[in-house]
């Protein structure tokens, strides 16, 4: 088996991590399905604020070059003397999965199995989330391939994605009357009312913006009585340097509705190839009668578009007002694998409790806030994901 061919090195300190960087960039690269959140610019960043764990980056290399890289930390699992497993970058990261080569994902994947197996006595569980459905990772025989290895993979999050038509007008004609009609509608109103802007910031301008979705986001969730996803000065300083980071790559797309002035609406966007991701958003709730979600979102899609864009992810989150501009499910699945001691036989009981509660969980939150599927983004979980954010927009159909 060529995958026996391949040597995996352990990247576990910083040093390692930083000398990782020209390699980690040209395997994003050679990776077409490879999104924002497993770019070095992201993770890099990820460790440098939260430092979760322990680092442990896995490469696969033939004879002394890259050709995969599996990005890990080891943690507990919740309470020693359980460990785990997981993706660095988990929970912020919308999507996970190795990177390399497609021709070399298949034995990739095999080695960086055999290597799990051969270093168990160092973890109980290994959570491997947000793999897209149809990764490379999930669907390996490693039950069959490896006697140590067990688990099973499950339903993880739906997320959204809209294929972009080569124009707007084509786009539009796709959607509902109404919704087509309160996009202009809505905006000739809000320039009836203000002095109105619509832009993509960049440079200079990004630390003020920035700060500018922190309050807008984190307010809306302040009424609700919940924290929102940047409350926290760590989890502020990590998203501005990574802004600032994927504007100097030419990723940001941090698009915001101005009104005299003030920013009153702000959508986080990232670009990578031919796909956009909305990662998360801000809105002043005064101006709700505009629907400012609509507006923006109708210039963010416009421009996507613009820059060539083949889809417009939403990512995590089922929430109605996706399905309104035309979106379609793509889930997610998680990989759970444990060994044969009854610790990790224990640890992975554990996870297993630990989704029903977390569904159950979701369930009622689709009751409060009438979501109509699984999960969704905003607000931090029990874990520090993202959960389902309120409609952005009070009269999408």
């Amino acid at each position: 088996m060529r995958a026996e061919m391949l040597e995996i090195e352990e990247v576990v300190d910083e040093a390692g991590l930083a000398a990782l960087e020209p390699t980690w960039r040209a395997l994003v690269d050679a990776t077409p399905h490879a999104t924002p959140f497993q770019t070095w610019e992201w993770l890099s960043t990820w460790w440098e604020h939260h430092r979760s764990g322990k680092l442990w980056v896995l490469v696969a290399r033939d004879k002394n070059v890259a050709v995969g890289l599996m990005p890990l930390t080891r943690t507990w699992y919740r309470v020693p003397p359980l460990r785990q497993v997981r993706w660095m970058g988990a929970p912020l990261s919308d999507f996970q999965d190795i990177v390399g080569p497609p021709d070399r994902q298949a034995e990739c994947t095999r080695a960086f199995l055999a290597h799990l197996a051969k270093t168990r006595s160092l973890w109980d569980v290994c959570d491997l989330n947000d793999l897209l459905d149809g990764s490379a990772l999930p669907s390996a025989p490693f039950a069959s391939s490896d006697e140590h290895l067990r688990g099973e993979t499950v339903f993880h999050r739906m997320c959204p994605v809209i294929s972009l038509a080569p124009s707007w007008e084509e786009y539009s004609k796709s959607l509902g009357k109404n919704l087509r009609a309160n996009v202009g509608r809505r905006r000739r109103q809000l320039e009836k009312a203000y002095r109105t802007e619509l832009d993509t910031v960049h440079g200079d301008a990004l630390p003020a913006a920035m700060n500018d979705l922190f309050h807008l986001h984190n307010t809306r969730w302040r009424r609700r009585g919940v924290g929102g996803a940047f409350s926290g000065e760590r989890i502020q300083a990590f998203h501005h340097e990574v802004a600032r980071k994927f504007d100097e790559r030419g990723w940001l797309k941090l698009h915001r509705l101005r009104c005299d002035g003030s920013a009153r609406a702000l959508f986080y966007c990232f670009q990578l190839g031919g796909r956009v991701y909305y990662y998360l958003s801000g809105f002043d709730d005064s101006i709700s009668k505009f629907s400012p979600g609509n507006v923006l979102m109708g210039y963010s899609v416009q421009q996507a578009i613009a820059d060539g864009a083949r889809e417009f992810d939403l990512l995590r989150g089922d929430e109605t007002y996706k399905y309104a501009w035309k979106a379609v499910d793509r889930k997610t699945v998680r990989m759970i694998l444990r060994h044969g001691s009854m610790r990790s036989r224990l640890a992975f009981e554990g996870h297993r409790v630990e989704r029903f509660v977390e569904q159950e969980g979701l369930k009622l939150q689709r009751r409060m806030w009438g979501r109509q599927g699984q999960t969704g983004k905003g607000a931090p979980a029990a874990d520090g994901a993202k959960l389902s954010e309120p409609d952005q927009n009070n009269d999408v159909s």
